[in-house]
């Protein structure tokens, strides 16, 4: 499942502010598309943003990737659809609950805020892949049980208990707070929940959103988080490219503290050291990786190596022999302890010392660029007119 779902679960809150009928106009036109008051009104009444030209700017450059998606043909990807049918089947669900309530004008009810992982299936799922479907969830129902952070739960909007699926309800009810349900079944597939907070208040039912406006959040969303992730497995850095950006933002990579880059090296007296010393000095301190694996086995026998990059106040070893303080205990079958290597005081040396962190930030601005370059080539014009009647659901 993709991590970010761009707020699709906004979708379950039946109770929010809704947008008065009117005339369904057209307010932009983003390349070939055009998008009406109604869409429009329906975002903006749901975001932080409360200055309209400002969230103009970002529902426009939403838009502009849901077409660059549609362009890569991104709309007919097998995961797509599936993840679109999940959720167009949620948003049924949740309008036809919906419908069968009775009017619950200022009554009190539970609202209730869930973290889950789930695991879509179609209908008629064939057994192979409910199979693995289900070996995958308990998997990771494993590992949430050691505490495992590398396990993501999607976080799920505020929504009234009385709207959930009635598999849902039943696990809740036995569940404590923070506690993870067992991996099970609904309709629409494998899920693992736990609820992380309740509250109590007023319902206030003001309306119906219009279901073609929320279908279509659903598709856009996923579509931007589809393009997200094709940017993700596409873009790319090469060694001089990141070395360039280093270089070109390298200040950037400062540090507060001090660092020592190089070796740590046990072993049982001088003369051995010095032996030790004359092998590495062979070597660019780039090689010193893993050097101990290519060492003579005479050499080998005598110590034990570590290399690295080190802060002050990382390494008891590298903090008296290097910065000068602290203290530290030899290990009992190395008794003689000693660096090699450099101290780095202002910052990283060469890319390689801050490598992950490069390749992050290089990627992210190649992403930006590839985005900007595209989003350029679509023409985007605005019925100021329109515009100045998007301005009465508490959004001034």
């Amino acid at each position: 499942m993709p991590r970010r779902l761009l707020g699709i679960f906004m979708l379950l809150l039946v109770s929010v502010s809704v947008i008065q009928a009117q005339g369904d106009v057209v307010l932009l036109r983003v390349g070939a598309d055009s998008i009406c008051r109604n869409e429009f009104n329906y975002h903006f009444s749901k975001s932080m943003e409360k200055r309209i030209h400002v969230f103009m700017q970002t529902f426009v450059r939403f838009k502009q990737k849901v077409q660059w998606a549609k362009e890569l043909r991104l709309d007919t990807l097998s995961s797509y659809c599936l993840q679109r049918d999940f959720y167009t089947n949620v948003l049924e669900q949740s309008l036809k609950q919906t419908e069968k309530c009775e009017s619950l004008q200022n009554a009190e009810r539970e609202w209730i805020k869930l973290a889950h992982i789930t695991y879509p299936l179609k209908q008629h799922a064939d057994k192979t892949e409910e199979r693995n479907a289900k070996k995958m969830l308990d998997s990771l129902s494993v590992m949430l049980r050691d505490k495992m952070k590398s396990v993501h739960l999607d976080s799920m909007a505020w929504i009234q208990t009385r709207y959930l699926l009635d598999e849902w309800k039943c696990r809740l009810k036995v569940l404590a707070k923070d506690e993870f349900s067992e991996p099970f079944y609904s309709p629409l597939g494998i899920h693992i929940i736990a609820w992380v907070d309740k509250r109590y208040g007023n319902d206030i039912v003001c309306g119906v959103i219009d279901k073609e406006i929320r279908t279509k959040e659903i598709e856009d969303g996923l579509l931007v988080t589809s393009l997200e992730e094709y940017l993700e497995k596409n873009i790319h850095c090469t060694e001089a490219e990141l070395e360039e950006f280093f270089n070109t933002y390298r200040d950037a990579y400062g540090w507060g503290l001090p660092h020592f880059k190089g070796a740590i090296i046990h072993c049982q007296n001088k003369k051995e050291a010095k032996r030790i010393k004359k092998y590495l000095k062979k070597y660019p301190e780039t090689a010193w990786e893993g050097v101990k694996d290519r060492m003579p086995v005479d050499i080998t026998s005598v110590c034990q190596i570590e290399t690295g990059l080190y802060a002050i106040g990382s390494n008891p070893y590298v903090d008296k022999l290097v910065f000068k303080c602290g203290a530290f205990e030899t290990l009992p079958n190395y008794p003689y302890t000693w660096v090699l290597g450099e101290k780095l005081k202002k910052g990283p040396r060469c890319y390689k010392d801050v490598r992950e962190q490069v390749e992050k930030d290089c990627l992210k601005k190649k992403k930006e660029v590839e985005i900007e370059a595209f989003i350029q080539k679509k023409r985007v014009e605005i019925e100021e007119e329109v515009l100045k009647t998007v301005n009465h659901y508490g959004n001034k």
